[in-house]
Parts: C-alpha cells; sequence; structure tokens
C-alpha cells in the first residue's frame, strides 16, 4: 500500500471510529457544513461568515458612506464603537468617519485587496478647523508632514486633530479585545502620532505598541488619509478557519498563552483530520502587499 493510501486508510478508520462512538457523523465536515465560521481565510482571499453591521451612526462615530460595506467579526465590531465611545469621553466634539469593513459575506471588495474577511477597517483621521474648532473629516483628504490637509470640497484648509487621533490608536492599542496587529499609516502620520504621544508621557508600554502596529505599508498606497486598522485571529477563530500572517505580537501572545484554551470539539478533530495533510499554510510575504 502506497503513502497515499495509507493516509486515506488513517483518516477513513479515524473517522469510522468516531461515527461509532456516536461523536457526530451527522456534522461531519461536508461542503454543506464545513466545520468552519466568522473570518474564514486571509484577509486577501477569504470569506466572513456571521458578521456584524457597524450601526450606521452612535457616540462618537458615524459611516462615511451609506453602503453596504460595514461587516465585520463582531468582536471586531465591539472593538470599533469602544474605541469611538472612549474618544468621544476623553474628548467630546469630534466625531470619527469610518469607512469600509467588510460586505456582509465578504469576498472581493473593490478597490481593496483585504477587507475580505471582517478583520480590516477604514477609520478616517480626526480633523479640526485651522481654528482648532472639531470638524468631521470630509473624506480621505491626505495630510501632509506639517498636519495640514486640504479639503478640495470645502475649498478650505483643515488640521489634523493629533490629540483625538491619538486618543482612537491608545484606545486600540490598549483594548486585549482588539488584538490589533497593524494600524498601517504614512511615515509622517506615525511621527505625528507618536512624537504626541510621548510629549503626553505615555506609557512606555503602550508607546511600544503604537510603534509596532504603525506602519506603511510597501509596497501599498500612501496612507496619509485614514488608518487602516487589521485585527488578529483569535485561537478559537483559527480553529473555524481564520488564517494569521504577518507577525505575532507579543502582547497578543502574552495574552493566548495566559488564557486557558479549551479542547478541541468533536466537529474541529473531524475537520482536522479530513483536511489535507501537509497543506501549505498561507504565505506571510503577502501581509504588507494585501494591505489595501
Amino acid at each position: 500500500m502506497g503513502p497515499l493510501l495509507r493516509s486515506v486508510a488513517r483518516r477513513a478508520a479515524l473517522v469510522t471510529l468516531l461515527c461509532v462512538t456516536g461523536l457526530g457523523c451527522a456534522r461531519a465536515p461536508s461542503p454543506v457544513h464545513p466545520g468552519v465560521g466568522g473570518s474564514v481565510g486571509v484577509p486577501h482571499g477569504g470569506v466572513l461568515a456571521g458578521g456584524r453591521e457597524l450601526p450606521r451612526r452612535g457616540p462618537g462615530w458615524v459611516w462615511l458612506r451609506g453602503d453596504d460595506r460595514h461587516w465585520g467579526l463582531p468582536r471586531f465590531v465591539d472593538a470599533i464603537e469602544r474605541a469611538a465611545r472612549k474618544v468621544e469621553s476623553q474628548r467630546p466634539g469630534g466625531t470619527l468617519s469610518i469607512g469600509d469593513l467588510s460586505v456582509r459575506r465578504g469576498g472581493r471588495l473593490l478597490p481593496h485587496l483585504s477587507h475580505r474577511t471582517g478583520r480590516d477597517v477604514d477609520l478616517l483621521l480626526y480633523m479640526t478647523t485651522l481654528e482648532g474648532a472639531p470638524v468631521q473629516s470630509p473624506g480621505f483628504i491626505h495630510v501632509g508632514a506639517d498636519g495640514l490637509a486640504y479639503d478640495e470640497a470645502g475649498k478650505r484648509w483643515l488640521r489634523l486633530d493629533v490629540e483625538r487621533t491619538w486618543l482612537l490608536v491608545k484606545a486600540l492599542v490598549e483594548d486585549d479585545a482588539a488584538r490589533v496587529q497593524w494600524a498601517f499609516a504614512s511615515t509622517n502620520l506615525e511621527a505625528i502620532l507618536l512624537e504626541w504621544a510621548r510629549a503626553r508621557g505615555e506609557s512606555g508600554e503602550t508607546l511600544l505598541r503604537a510603534s509596532e502596529i504603525l506602519l506603511q505599508p510597501r509596497p501599498g498606497g500612501v496612507h496619509d488619509d485614514h488608518l487602516h486598522v487589521r485585527t488578529a485571529c483569535t485561537p478559537e477563530e483559527q480553529a473555524l478557519g481564520c488564517e494569521h500572517t504577518g507577525p505575532v505580537r507579543r502582547w497578543i501572545a502574552e495574552l493566548d498563552a495566559a488564557t486557558p484554551t479549551a479542547p478541541p470539539s468533536t466537529e474541529e478533530l473531524l475537520f482536522a483530520i479530513l483536511s489535507p495533510i501537509g497543506a501549505p499554510e498561507a504565505s506571510a510575504h503577502a501581509e504588507r502587499h494585501a494591505a489595501e
């Protein structure tokens, strides 16, 4: 018997054993019931199942556009809401404009390369007038190294609201449930925000986390008009098909190591048994290439 036949025989024996012992043959993985759910695949190649839509508006946030592009992992949507509410409570008056997450069932979402699995969101930058009055961001307007941005539609100059934008980043990196892996931003935005944070005397841990997640993706468009935030898979989500790519953040790894994990369910065991042996994992090098 060749290696392939031996592999098939082993799997058949295991599945038969599970069936005989009453461990749920009726729900064995199949094209109809594959045993996956949530954020399935990688951000630039996957789908979303059981997502939640971010409300159109709430305390401190509003959709940028009225479309069907605001679906995400439920815990990630919750984290976005928490961060916006926290900024509003700390510095009332500003409004976070929220761009694309994913469509209801995920998949391709032009013009993005990613945003397919409910783990990405575009958060526009908080803005003020030149006099310092908060204004809702009119859209994706480019912020220069001096923190100024020209609003073509309004024919006016605006200023990056560094304080509120930093409070947003801080709220996200300090929220363990958010599990922020990336906040893609231009080099200038990163410098402005971190300089502000150091001047405020933020903790070394918060500064370290922010400096690791803030990054201008290469290759990728210059992210000087929004923050593209991505959440990392939880161990439970990975068991259901969420594929991790890119670096594992230290604080997230420590959190997972300290969290007791439940034994795999029968459905997860069956899915693992029936998955192709030696199937290659998603390539990490695509992480930055797929930023948008």
